[in-house]
């Protein structure tokens, strides 16, 4: 057996002793040489089937198991003292090693090809972020990408050859030509033909809406629509566009998608690095209220040879540069950027004088916060030190701002509101309330000019407060707030700043000047005696009396609003200066104020007084100081009624036109004559019949046709002096109003609402009635 001891072979199981032979010892000589040349064939199988194995896998692992076995089999059939199956070579367990080997070389193979970037020791470490995991993959025609596409509304959009030879596109919806996607394909030859292979995509989500109008939304004016919230709404992007002249020390390709707005652009950034293998890198998002795309430029003085990426976010006198530093982004994969944005924040451990500049350039006052942080500067250079980067970006940042807001000052065009402004922008508020006082003009630009930029003023008036008591600053402060809130309230502010009265009174009066909706043409209200003192509360100082003159309070019940009548209080007329509202009510041209007087029979008497000042409460009641005959005193109470007191004019209502009664239907004559006399009777004990009543009312009692309730259809009205019906010592005539059809619509019989005529106005159905001792607008409607 010492053919089986030269060969490599496992250990076998000892044997106890040989299978016995039935063959005499000559014939066993033979047979072994015979098994020995069979184990060696044998044994040349194994390792022949041992590389098959190896290449087919388990399937021929199974085959060669069962020619082993048949093998065995035959051979124990002629030499059954030995099995072979007893034996285990390292044949044997090169083919047991082999089987998960070539299993996990499959699996890997097929992951490679399904997605070469989930295997990181393998792929590139510049694989495109979105590669593609597709096995169909293929390159493909334009035509046939194009049809793809259009299957579900898409198409191919604007490209861009890139120089490492990829081909960037966009994809765009085909109704809306808004971007949905970005690209990125490698071209190929496919069988003679151009063709293109997908690298990456990268999905277009479009950009916040708040976010694109934040900027503005900063110094609105107005309410912000419920629907600018954050995330609320998606804003769509519609070009792609070069960012030209790059930092040289990128070799790629900077682009951005855009969209465009209400006048304001915004888009999204994106980076290319130009190597073996393209990627799209995803920057951030950006928004202009001047419509401008970025800027690669030079803004930081210590380094005059790189740049930077600027976005413009100015409005109008308020400057404002977001300025982006590119830079290698160490948490990330390497080739990586990141644009980090200079800002504010404040760095520790520093001098009050540079936290000071950083509290102003925060709200816009740029160039004191440079005067405080050269102070910084000139500090450390005095000690041979020099600004720490950080510190010195944004020193450059805020020079940058000032230099604008200086340079503004100088070269100003703008009419006398604007200059104020740009003074206070730029810090000068001694120079913009100098402005403000010139008494060469009345002030309405700068009235203009705190109702549109107001939210532009306050935050810096109540910064600077923090750090001066400088009374030019606390006055601008009044002014703002008299935009805001009206005058009681300015004067009341610039109390709590501890202003003198006089030192703000003259300004405020003269720059209320907001305008006013309310357009006053007639006053009509009720008068009541003062004497010889006014009193002290009155807005304008009233004159010395003349002899025979004495003090009368009128107050306002009514106003004539163009076209149309409005009853007190008049909120609008409050908190409004006293020059404003003496000139809005007309007193300044024409103060005369005219009394009307009633007697018992129905009959008028005039009088004259003169309006002197006025006073208007918060809830916005007019009382106006007048002056008049003292003779006039003992009249008032004389009036059956309370006298009406008229502005702007004698009070002229209209006239009806005269009725027939033969004109009527005599169903609306009944109609008329049973009102009447219900009424009558109402008032007292009517001594005839309806039949005589009827008769009597048609002969002697005269109907007015009056548009009464604004329908457009005539109404009837019935006027009854004392002579005709005397119900006592009360108003007349006694008003009562029928519809057309002949039905009550209003009596004044029972006097708890007086009627007195209907109101001179194009707005018909107005009607002037007297109410606990008001008159008031009484309509039908």
């Amino acid at each position: 057996m010492l053919g089986y001891g030269n060969r490599k072979r496992l250990t076998m199981p000892r044997m106890e002793s040989l299978p016995e032979s039935s063959k005499p010892f000559g014939d066993l000589v033979k047979t072994d040489r015979v098994k020995t040349d069979r184990e060696i064939a044998h044994a040349d199988l194994v390792e022949q089937s041992s590389e098959l194995v190896k290449v087919q896998g388990d399937r021929q692992l199974e085959r060669l198991d069962h020619h082993l076995e048949r093998q065995n089999i035959n051979e124990s059939n002629e030499s059954p003292e030995i099995d072979l199956r007893d034996h285990f070579t390292w044949s044997n367990l090169a083919i047991v090693t082999s089987i998960p080997l070539v299993g996990g070389l499959i699996a890997l193979g097929l992951i490679y090809l399904s997605n070469p970037s989930a295997i990181s020791w393998l792929a590139s470490a510049n694989t495109p972020a979105f590669y593609s995991n597709s096995l169909w993959n293929i390159p493909k025609s334009i035509p046939q990408i194009q049809s793809e596409l259009g299957r579900i509304q898409l198409k191919l959009g604007e490209s861009y050859n890139l120089p490492t030879g990829e081909i960037l596109y966009t994809v765009l919806e085909t109704e809306t030509q808004n971007i949905r996607e970005i690209r990125l394909y490698q071209p190929v030859r496919d069988r003679n033909e151009e063709k293109i292979l997908l690298l990456s995509t990268t999905t277009i989500a479009g950009i916040d809406e708040y976010f694109v109008r934040a900027p503005l939304l900063k110094y609105a004016t107005y309410p912000i629509p419920e629907r600018l919230q954050v995330g609320r709404n998606r804003l769509p992007l519609k070009k792609f566009s070069l960012l030209t002249d790059p930092p040289s020390q990128f070799k790629g390709i900077w682009f951005s998608t855009t969209g465009n707005v209400d006048g304001i652009a915004y888009g999204q950034i994106y980076y290319i690095p130009i190597d073996k293998r393209s990627q799209l890198i995803e920057l951030d998002p950006w928004t202009s209220s001047t419509g401008e795309l970025p800027k690669w430029r030079n803004v930081l003085s210590h380094d005059t040879n790189a740049v930077q990426l600027v976005i413009n976010q100015t409005q109008e006198f308020e400057p404002l540069y977001l300025v982006f530093q590119p830079e290698e982004n160490s948490t990330t994969e390497i080739g990586k950027v990141q644009l980090r944005q200079i800002n504010l924040n404040e760095a520790k451990n520093q001098p009050k004088l540079y936290q000071d500049a950083l509290v102003m350039a925060s709200v816009g006052l740029w160039s004191p916060a440079l005067e405080k942080f050269t102070q910084v500067v000139d500090e450390w250079r005095s000690q041979g030190k020099n600004l720490p980067p950080f510190l010195q970006e944004q020193y450059d940042l805020i020079a940058l701002h000032a230099k604008i807001t200086s340079d503004r000052v100088q070269n100003s065009n703008s009419n006398l509101g604007e200059k104020a402004l740009i003074n206070i922008i730029d810090g000068k508020w001694k120079e913009a309330l100098a402005i403000a006082n010139d008494p060469s003009y009345k002030g309405d630009k700068i009235a203009e000019m705190l109702a549109k930029y107001h939210p532009h003023i306050w935050p810096r008036v109540t910064t600077m407060m923090t750090f001066t008591d400088a009374i030019e600053i606390k006055l601008w402060g009044g002014l703002v707030v008299l935009q805001r809130n009206g005058l009681r309230r300015a004067e009341h502010w610039l109390r709590s700043q501890k202003v003198d009265t006089k030192d703000s009174n003259q300004l405020l009066q003269r720059l209320d000047l907001a305008p006013i909706t309310l357009q006053p043409q007639q006053l009509l209200g009720t008068v009541s005696y003062l004497g010889k003192d006014a009193g002290s509360d009155w807005f304008l100082p009233p004159p010395k009396l003349e002899s025979g003159q004495a003090w009368y309070e009128v107050n306002i019940n009514l106003i004539k609003d163009g076209d149309k009548w409005v009853s007190a209080p008049f909120k609008e007329l409050s908190d409004r200066s006293s020059i404003v509202l003496w000139r809005i009510l007309g007193l300044a041209t024409n103060p005369n104020l005219g009394i009307v007087l009633y007697d018992g029979y129905g009959k008028s008497q005039a009088a004259t007084l003169t309006a002197q000042s006025l006073w208007v409460s918060d809830d916005g009641r007019l009382r106006i100081l007048a002056s008049g005959e003292t003779i006039l005193a003992p009249l008032l109470p004389k009036s059956i009624i309370p006298p009406l007191v008229t502005s702007g004019g004698t009070f002229d209502p209209p006239k009806g036109n005269p009725v027939e009664w033969q004109s009527l239907s005599p169903k609306t004559i009944e109609r008329l004559i049973r009102a009447m006399y219900g009424e009558l009777q109402r008032g007292g004990q009517v001594s005839m019949s309806i039949e005589d009543f009827s008769i009597l009312v048609q002969q002697q009692w005269t109907l007015s046709s009056v548009n009464l309730d604004g329908s457009g259809q005539s109404e009837y009205l019935l006027l009854l002096d004392r002579s005709k019906v005397d119900l006592g010592d009360r108003h007349y005539p006694l008003a009562i109003a029928f519809a057309s059809d002949g039905s009550l619509i209003f009596s004044d019989m029972n006097g708890s609402r007086v009627w007195m005529d209907v109101l001179p106005s194009s707005t018909e159905g107005q009607i002037l009635t007297l109410r606990n001792g008001r008159y008031e607008i009484w309509n039908f409607r």
